[in-house]
This record gives structure tokens, sequence and C-alpha cells, in this order.
């Protein structure tokens, strides 16, 4: 296996997605499937650069001198924009070569075209040999491979959050007299080393919540609090609700500026804020804390109170939490802020609540659990790091044993290649059990449990 080092330092406040954790669970699963554990070598490397040059050594020394029959396992060591980071080490990124005869090209550039060109000649000569390559997260332009393995990327993402924020609301239900109000925060580093990575990936994040949240903008049953999208806004417009996030005071003020109170201290009553990744989150809901919104999402279309959530994690231990804090002000009706012709402004109703926002987020960072279990965050998600590493031993079993074909058949097939793609998890209070602690991501006493 080849793949990236992890982006991260050992913390809580990272996301469970990282490179080496799924390391680790591949290298278990082909044990089980009858792998010896001498029989699996993994390197992790820094850059494209050094990852390109290992993987030839590997090629030259084991299998055009060596063994043939080879399977090897791929994650490309691309450049990460600095905000996609925040997301997890899963998430695809663009691997391109710069345009040929581009004089503005510079020293970094031709020496990405020349790891890539020792990556593709490599890796076809391990397919000349009789071996077998599986690439993961990030497709490799110029190589084609047995299986590709898409683990997430920013349109999932995005699409996943906005889904979990119609089922919470009931959005289907919800009428144009009564509309529902929703922030999309899109974290964005304008001043990056490579802005046009980061575009990218912030402009396919927010396509992917456009495509689901755009239909009830359009029909009027939701509205911007901070009047930035609007009917009229299309999935090109994701710069109207990007800003820059590199600290967390960065969220707390973009949140503040969104939700400002009026000159009578009103206010702005907001019902769902998709985050897009939990480091964000964690702003909006300190940002939200200090402008005096009160409650949890249990409050909101409860479906199971938080005793439920607890007495469900915790099994035998009797934990004692408050009851679920009611909000102190209920939504009331206010002058609201009048129009010349007396009329009241369609995008902002006349109602000032402030009752807290059911508020998504991606990355499942252990420092933010205890916020999913408290209500103050909805919920988290990450990619299926078990199960796309039983997927990726399964593959690499039937390609050492040639029986691939049976194998990869039921695969989708994209540009002639079989890929495996897994849904991603979305993990609320009360699936919490069952998708972060039964398999074995976090403990209880991550949880603060």
């Amino acid at each position: 296996m080849f793949v990236p080092t992890d982006s991260f330092t050992i913390s809580q406040n990272v996301p469970l997605n990282t490179w080496n954790r799924l390391v680790g669970a591949t290298s278990d699963a082909l044990i089980e499937r009858g792998f010896d554990d001498d029989d699996i070598t993994t390197h992790a490397d820094a850059d494209l650069d050094k990852q390109s040059r290992s993987i030839e050594t590997y090629v030259r020394e084991h299998i055009e001198h060596g063994d043939g029959e080879r399977t090897l396992v791929v994650a490309p060591a691309v450049r990460t924009a600095e905000s996609t980071k925040y997301y997890g080490d899963y998430a695809t990124q663009m691997l391109e070569s710069s345009k040929d005869g581009d004089d503005a090209k510079d020293e970094k550039d031709a020496k990405v075209d020349e790891a890539l060109a020792r990556t593709v000649a490599a890796l076809n000569r391990v397919k000349a040999a009789g071996g077998h390559v599986v690439v993961l997260s990030t497709r490799i332009p110029g190589f084609t491979p047995d299986a590709f393995v898409s683990i997430c990327d920013a349109e999932q993402i995005g699409r996943m959050q906005a889904q979990q924020l119609v089922n919470k609301l009931e959005l289907d239900k919800t009428s144009r007299d009564n509309p529902k109000r929703i922030e999309i925060m899109l974290p964005f580093d304008g001043e990056a080393s490579h802005p046009s990575d980061e575009q990218r990936f912030a402009r396919d994040a927010f396509k992917g919540a456009w495509s689901v949240l755009g239909t009830y903008f359009r029909s009027g049953v939701v509205v911007s609090p901070s009047l930035r999208l609007s009917a009229a806004s299309t999935e090109d417009d994701w710069h109207d609700v990007a800003f820059q996030a590199r600290k967390t005071d960065d969220v707390v003020a973009e949140i503040k500026a969104r939700l400002h109170t009026n000159a009578k201290g009103a206010f702005t009553p907001i019902d769902g804020v998709v985050s897009m990744n939990d480091f964000v989150a964690d702003g909006v809901i300190k940002g939200l804390t200090a402008m005096g919104y009160v409650g949890t999402a249990a409050d909101i279309n409860p479906s199971i109170t938080i005793g439920d959530v607890l007495g469900n994690i915790a099994g035998r231990r009797d934990v004692q939490r408050g009851k679920v804090p009611e909000p102190t002000q209920a939504p009331k009706s206010s002058a609201g802020e009048a129009k010349d012709d007396g009329s009241a402004d369609r995008e902002t109703p006349p109602v000032t609540s402030n009752r807290w926002p059911i508020v998504t987020g991606y990355g499942s960072y252990v420092s933010n659990i205890p916020n999913i279990v408290d209500g103050k965050q909805w919920m988290t998600g990450l990619a299926d790091r078990n199960g796309n590493a039983s997927g990726i031993a399964a593959i690499c079993r039937a390609l050492n044993r040639n029986d691939d074909k049976a194998a990869l058949d039921h695969f989708n097939t994209v540009d002639g290649v079989p890929t495996m793609g897994l849904p991603l998890i979305a993990v609320s209070a009360g699936n919490l059990k069952t998708t972060l602690i039964d398999p074995g991501y976090i403990s209880l006493a991550d949880a603060d449990l």
C-alpha cells in the first residue's frame, strides 16, 4: 500500500478519517481474508515526488526482478487544499499535469509533472509484469487501474448534510407562509498558496448542498437570514456564502455577522446551519452560544430525547444528565423591519426567536462528539473506513486469485474501470452508538460518557 502521510497531528480536534487509520483497517481486513502479515507492506510519503520514487523502487526490486503477481494499492499523495484538510484525508482531489507549453508554470508544477509521469510509468510496468493496481480516492491521469475506490468527494459531503437538514426540519411539510431559515457556511481560504484547489473544492461542496436545498429556496419555503442566497441563486453562486476560516474566531465572527441583532436586541431567527465540516460547526456553536441562542436540536421535531440517547449509548451505566433545556424565550411576533410602503420584508419575516438551530458538520471530530450527545450539533459524518477497508481487501484477494471478473462485475463502471463507492455515514445522537462506538471508531470516554 502506498498512501500519503497523515495531514494531522495526534489530537482530538481532527477528523477520524486519516490515511494511517485506513492502512491499519485494511491490513486487518487483508489478514482476515487469508493474507499473512508479512505479505503486507505499507509506504507513506509526504508528496507525489517522494511517493513516485517509492513506487518506482518497489517495482524495480520486487516486481520486475521478483514476483510479478502482486497487487499495489495506491492513494496518490496529491497536493491538498488548506481548508480541505478539515474534511479528512480521503476527499477526492484533482491530480493533473500543467498544460503543455504553459510558460507560466513554475518549478513546483514541473516537479509534479515529472512525479506524475514517473508514477504512471512504474504502474504500467506493474501491469505489464502481471501485477495489479488499485487506486484510491484520486484518479491518476494517463493510467487505467484494475479497480478504483472512490472514498468520498466534496459534492457528496455537501449533499449529505443538506439532505439531513431537509429530513430533520421536515422541509417537505413547510409552507411559503412560514419558511425555514437556513445558512450555508462555506469555508474558503482565499490566501492559500494554491487558490484553484480551494476554489474547486468549495465550489463542489456548495454544488452538493445546493442540489438538495436549491429546490426549497426556489419554491420559497427556505430563505437565507443573511440574504446571501435567494430563489434566484444557482450552484455558481458559491462565493456568496464563502468566507475565510483559518481559525475558530473567523467562524464565530462570520455567524455573528450573518445573524446580527437589530437596535432593539431582537434575535434573527435561524432554523438550520450547513457548516460543511466539524471545525466550522464548532465555531458556529461558539458563536450561537455567545449571541444567546438557547435549546438544542432535540427540541426541533423531536424523535428521541437526550435521555434516550444516553441510555442507548451507556447501556447499563447509570448516567445522569440534565433535562434538555427549554428555550428561555419562545418565538413571538415583533414589529419587524417595515418597508416604506408598510409591507413586511418577505425575506425577513417579522418573527424573532433565539431558538437553537439544526447545525450539521462532517469529519466526526472526537472533540465535537459531546456536542452531538448534548444536541448542540445535530449531525456529523464520515467515510465508511471499515467498509472501504473490507472492500479493498476483497478486491486484492480477487485480483491475486485472478477471479477479479466475478468479484468486480457488481461494481459501477466509470470510464471503463470497475469503481467502488460506498455511501457516507451520517452520525447523529440517535445512531452514535451503532455508527461510531460499536465499530470501534471512538470510545465511550471519547463521547464524554
